[in-house]
């Protein structure tokens, strides 16, 4: 509890002072603005405007020489360009990386397209070795054929060495 105690007597010790230097600032202009001479020419009078009890700035029409408001507003105008091309470089960043996704997508489905035209050649490989070797295997049962309508009945031995005929077969028939 002493701590707590220490604490907001310190709190309570700074808000004092605190209130006390304000008052003292808030003594120090009421007693300049009493000794203050009326007919004093300031030049806040031509600047402000009063407002009931307030005073507020006027508005002045020629500010600036012309050759000021051109430049202000060529820094406006730099300041719109600036803006603007911020907005297309932020979209041109958007696009780039849409497009760099694509490319990856279209290089993963030409990874995908090679492999399947390799697998392709592998089948076309494959089906011309089948042809051939069914074009010789048509070849070879056409040359059989031949061979056994030209076989005759004298000799049935001489089938047999080549394969052709085998012993239990019959000659001349199936």
């Amino acid at each position: 509890m002493s701590s707590l105690r220490k604490h907001i007597h310190k709190d309570y010790i700074r808000r004092t002072q605190a209130y006390n230097k304000k008052k003292q600032a808030l003594q120090k202009l009421k007693r300049k603005a009493a000794l203050r001479n009326p007919d004093e020419f300031y030049l806040k009078r031509i600047k402000t405007k009063k407002f009931g009890v307030f005073y507020k700035l006027k508005r002045r029409a020629n500010k600036y020489p012309e050759d000021d408001l051109e430049s202000i507003l060529l820094k406006k105008e730099i300041k719109e360009v600036d803006v603007e091309l911020e907005e297309v470089n932020r979209q041109l960043n958007k696009v780039n990386m849409e497009r760099k996704e694509v490319n990856l997508e279209l290089k993963e489905i030409n990874q995908e397209l090679e492999e399947v035209n390799l697998e392709l050649e592998e089948v076309n490989a494959d089906i011309e070795i089948m042809t051939r070797e069914a074009k010789e295997l048509r070849k070879l049962l056409y040359d059989m054929q031949k061979c056994k309508e030209n076989a005759t009945v004298e000799d049935p031995n001489q089938f047999i060495d080549d394969g052709v005929l085998t012993e239990t077969q019959e000659i001349g028939g199936s």
